[in-house]
C-alpha cells in the first residue's frame, strides 16, 4: 500500500511536459468534477482524470499568453438638471395643480438602456432588465424590479414605471404635502444636454419607447451627454396642490430613487426647488440644491 501512494504521489507531480507524453495520455492533477468538460474513456471503461489546471499549463508552454482581463464596465450616471417652467393651473373642477419642467440626464461614462420582455401580448406588463455596456464594447444584462407598461397617460407608447419621482414638502418641517401625478416615462434622446463627455454622439441613439402595443420586447436608454424632457405642459407633469396653505415648500425630484438601476455614482440623482406658494398668482421660486451642471463656456 505505501508504495502503491508513493507512486500515485510521484505521477501527481509529473510536469505539464510530462503529463502531456503520458503513456494513457491522462490529465491528472484534478478530478473531472473541477474541469467541467467531459472526459473520454479509457479501454478499461474508466474515465481520464481531467485538468484545467495542466492544459492551460501546456498552453503556456507552448507560448500562449494569458487570457485577457475583462474590460471594465462603462456605466452610465442619471441625474436631474434644476427644475423650472413651475405654473399653476386652476382647472374646472377647482382644483389647484403645480406644473413643472424636469430634464433627466445621462452624464456617465456609458449609455444608460433599458430593455423589457414579457412573455406574450396578453401580459400587461413587461419585467426590465439593464443593458450594461463595456470599454471594450461588449454588454451584458443585469435583472432588476423595475417594470414597463403601455400607455396609460393617453400617450400611446411604452413607459418605464417611476423612473422620476417627485415629492413636496413643507419647507419648514419637512412634512410632506404631495407627490407628482405622473409615474410612466418614455425617455429617450432629446436634449442635447454635455456633448463633450467622453463617448457622446453627436446624434441622436435612442429615438423613441415603441409604439406597437403588441411587441413582446421593448428598450429605451439615454446616450451619454443626453438628456430627456418633460414639460410643465404634458399629461399628469403637476402635483396636486388643492387647499395647500401659502407658505414656503421644497419640491424635490429623484431620479431612479428606488435604486433599480446601476450607476457611477448614485448620490447626484436629485434635484430640489424651494417655492413661495401664493394663495393666487404663480409660484415663485426662493432656492435651488444641487442639479447636473451644463458644460462652462
Amino acid at each position: 500500500m505505501a508504495i502503491r501512494t508513493a507512486r500515485r504521489r510521484s505521477r501527481l507531480a509529473l510536469t505539464a511536459t510530462e503529463e502531456r507524453a503520458a503513456p494513457d495520455g491522462g490529465c491528472l492533477a484534478l478530478p473531472q468534477r473541477n474541469s467541467g468538460v467531459p472526459c473520454p474513456r479509457r479501454r478499461t471503461g474508466v474515465k481520464f482524470r481531467c485538468c484545467v489546471v495542466a492544459v492551460t499549463a501546456l498552453g503556456l508552454a507552448a507560448g500562449a499568453g494569458p487570457a485577457a482581463a475583462a474590460s471594465p464596465d462603462a456605466l452610465p450616471d442619471l441625474a436631474m438638471y434644476k427644475l423650472s417652467d413651475f405654473r399653476m393651473e386652476k382647472t374646472p373642477d377647482q382644483r389647484r395643480l403645480l406644473r413643472y419642467t424636469t430634464i433627466i440626464v445621462n452624464i456617465g461614462a456609458g449609455n444608460f438602456q433599458a430593455e423589457g420582455t414579457r412573455a406574450s401580448a396578453a401580459q400587461p406588463e413587461m419585467s426590465v432588465v439593464q443593458r450594461i455596456f463595456d470599454f471594450a464594447g461588449a454588454s451584458r444584462v443585469r435583472s432588476t424590479a423595475a417594470r414597463m407598461y403601455w400607455s396609460g397617460d393617453g400617450h400611446s407608447h411604452w413607459h418605464l414605471r417611476d423612473l422620476e419621482t417627485s415629492s413636496l414638502d413643507r419647507a419648514d418641517n419637512g412634512v410632506k404635502v404631495g407627490s407628482t401625478a405622473k409615474h410612466g416615462f418614455c425617455f429617450f434622446d432629446n436634449i442635447k444636454f454635455n456633448l463633450l463627455l467622453p463617448g457622446s454622439p453627436p446624434n441622436v441613439s435612442y429615438t423613441g419607447c415603441g409604439t406597437d402595443p403588441t411587441v413582446l420586447t421593448q428598450s429605451m436608454g439615454l446616450s451619454i451627454g443626453w438628456g430627456d424632457a418633460y414639460y410643465y405642459n404634458l399629461v399628469d407633469q403637476w402635483v396636486d396642490i388643492t387647499g395647500l396653505v401659502p407658505g414656503r415648500y421644497r419640491l424635490t425630484t429623484t431620479a431612479d430613487a428606488q435604486n433599480w438601476f446601476v450607476e457611477s455614482d448614485e448620490y447626484n440623482n436629485l434635484t430640489w426647488t424651494e417655492l413661495q406658494i401664493n394663495k393666487n398668482g404663480p409660484p415663485r421660486v426662493t432656492a435651488q440644491g444641487p442639479y447636473a451642471l451644463l458644460p462652462s463656456g
